[in-house]
């Protein structure tokens, strides 16, 4: 299981810019005393991540889809719920959803396809 500190230092590690939006004061995922779920983590990545989808460069894009194999590797599990819930879900609807199927693999590809055109 990864706790919500490494997920976030792991998201910050793909996309450094990442580090200064959680940060930033209109962050709502963090609480007072700085503490987040992994829930939190991957909803306040995906607002970062709607906002400057086509500024990242394709191998973080790439280490991102890695990343979400490795997070939805058990079903059902916190994790993945977060990931599903938290991140894919988020994102589905959003402009560039064709593009950035073509990164995804397995569990989370097969979760965010749902949201095809036509699917």
């Amino acid at each position: 299981m990864m706790p919500p500190d490494e997920l976030l230092a792991r998201l910050v590690r793909l996309f450094p810019d990442f580090g200064d939006h959680w940060e930033g004061p209109d962050n709502e995922e963090r609480d007072e005393d700085g503490s987040f779920t992994l829930h939190g983590a991957f909803a306040e990545f995906s607002v970062y991540f709607s906002e400057r989808y086509e500024e990242l460069p394709a191998e973080r894009l790439q280490g991102l889809s890695w990343l979400l194999l490795e997070c939805m590797a058990e079903p059902d599990s916190d994790l993945d719920e977060a990931a599903a819930s938290g991140f894919l879900e988020n994102v589905a609807a959003e402009r560039f959803h064709e593009d950035f199927e073509r990164y995804l693999i397995g569990r989370p590809l097969e979760f965010y396809a749902q949201w095809s055109i036509g699917g």
